[in-house]
């Protein structure tokens, strides 16, 4: 994706550690608009963390994408390293996301979503990923051991695509380099005690991604291990539901659609909860109402907050956003493309450009890749235009106040302002807050007379004078309708939420390095 988490930029995927420096050295302080609130600094000095997972009081593990160490910190301090995986971070790849076992401690399984370099060693480079190839990204399950302070490699749940060296079939091959973004990577345990898992479309273009004979006309394989089908290869862009040895649940949506299909194929589609996702850096389950959430990040427009539903089909890559605005989807990207590949569009991977959307909602959903008992889902919020959103969480308890308890949170996935901007001075790194209905079925947007039909038409605060890049501040990383939603400023590229067992939310920022906590203030 053009602006993605740890990409950050609309104009192409950009190594992260390069926008850290540039990020650390105008971050501003972090701040809140509740003043019935505090924030303070946990922990700093970590290196890109991504993800932490709650042990006890002021007791946590937390991720280095890079670096692929999993930390123990203690009381704001790093007491051990309990695991170092050699992993692959080029673009949006690393070790990525984390989730505990329901009975943890006395059930001690931990799981991680990686991706593992194939030289046996942290790596950068874009190639060195894939074992066996294409498949990098790995989801496995771990045996924590508190007295040595370390993680044991117990199995392997799947293994799921990540090398994307496959742009060959393009109109134009020049243009294409690899790539190594929408590896999603967020893990989740339901209540259901399944655990779930979300990954990108990783620049697939086949079954999962909405279109049943691939992206060619006329339908040819989708890249040099074949494509189209979700078998091995190509399970892409799709939230999966695992049994906790990787196997598929029987009650899973598509499990007898599955079935019929038969093979790898058809075992690949019982695991699957939901599709049609481009990528996402957020998934959460409502504490109150056991239901999943997600962020998910359009390319140029239409970033979405979701409600998951079982069997849903989330559009991708037919329409990001509501249906109804598929034309604005389709003009909107379009016109923000790399000038050298204007001639055809983009959408990223031109492999299917922008001139193929439909122009109406009808033929758009009568092309969707229909699953037996699968059903289209609008989102519950989208932007016009990109902000993106990134990390996401709901609030448990009253810690906060009352009136926070389930309300969930998100950050953004480049660290810019998103809200209240009408001239180019940002303070960056916004964090916003939704509240949800009675019933817990979706987002309460009430606050905000604007937000009645669920978009937030942003990127029209101050026209652009004529001429100007249509991707000029004022229309991507925009936020205007979105002030209703800002609760906190200056916190960088959240990337992880979590309820601790004092009640307070602790926010993981990327880009700052930085574990923070938010609690109420002292009266």
């Amino acid at each position: 994706m053009r602006k993605a988490l740890f990409s950050f930029t609309p104009l192409g995927a950009c190594l992260l550690s390069a926008i850290t420096l540039l990020w650390a050295s105008v971050a501003p302080a972090q701040s809140l608009t509740d003043s019935a609130l505090s924030v303070s600094t946990v922990i700093s000095g970590l290196q890109q963390p991504t993800s932490m997972a709650v042990l006890g009081s002021n007791d946590f593990l937390v991720l280095e994408k890079a670096s692929g160490q999993v930390k123990r910190v203690v009381n704001g301090s790093v007491v051990a390293t309990v695991l170092d995986l050699p992993v692959n971070s080029n673009s949006e790849r690393g070790l990525l996301g984390i989730a505990l076992d329901p009975n943890f401690p006395i059930a001690p399984n931990v799981y991680l979503y990686w991706t593992e370099s194939t030289t046996g060693t942290d790596s950068t480079v874009i190639t060195e990923v894939g074992t066996p190839t294409p498949l990098g990204n790995r989801v496995d399950r771990f045996t924590w051991n508190a007295g040595t302070q370390t993680l044991t490699l117990a199995g392997n749940l799947i293994r799921l695509h990540a090398f994307q060296n496959d742009q060959n079939n393009a109109l134009n091959p020049s243009l294409f380099t690899p790539q190594g973004n929408h590896n999603g990577g967020k893990l989740a345990i339901g209540p259901d005690g399944k655990v779930y898992v979300i990954i990108g479309d990783n620049g697939r273009r086949g079954w999962m991604q909405n279109l049943l004979n691939g992206p060619f006309l006329p339908p040819a394989a989708d890249d040099q291990f074949g494509g189209l089908a979700a078998d091995n290869n190509h399970l892409t862009g799709v939230i999966l539901r695992l049994n906790p040895d990787g196997t598929a649940p029987p009650d899973n949506p598509f499990f007898a659609a599955g079935a019929a299909l038969g093979g790898e194929v058809g075992s690949n589609i019982q695991k699957v909860f939901s599709y049609g996702h481009r990528n996402s850096f957020g998934l959460a389950f409502d504490p109150l109402s056991g239901i999943l959430w997600d962020s998910e990040n359009g390319d140029d427009s239409f970033d979405e907050i979701n409600r998951i539903v079982p069997g849903g089909n989330y559009g991708w890559v037919q329409v990001m956003g509501p249906l109804s605005r598929i034309s604005q989807f389709k003009t909107i990207e379009s016109n923000f493309f790399n000038p050298a590949t204007a001639a055809i569009g983009a959408l990223q991977q031109l492999r299917y450009p922008v001139t193929r959307v439909a122009y109406t909602p009808a033929l758009a959903l009568s092309r969707m890749f229909s699953l037996p008992g699968a059903t289209y889902q609008d989102p519950e919020l989208s932007w016009r235009y990109s902000i993106p959103p990134a990390g996401l969480g709901f609030v448990k308890g009253d810690g906060l106040g009352p009136q926070y308890n389930g309300t969930l949170w998100s950050g953004e996935a480049v660290p810019t302002a998103i809200t209240g901007a009408t001239t180019g001075t940002f303070s960056g790194g916004a964090l916003m807050v939704m509240r949800l209905t009675s019933d817990r079925q979706h987002l309460d947007l009430s606050a905000d007379p604007r937000l009645a039909d669920r978009v937030v038409d942003n990127g029209i605060a101050y026209p652009l004078p004529f001429g100007t890049a249509a991707n000029a501040p004022g229309y991507k990383l925009n936020g205007v309708e979105s002030e209703s939603l800002l609760i906190g400023q200056g916190f960088g590229v959240v990337t992880d939420f979590q309820t601790g067992s004092d009640g307070c939310l602790y926010v993981v920022s990327n880009t700052n390095g930085a574990i923070y906590k938010i609690c109420k203030a002292a009266a």
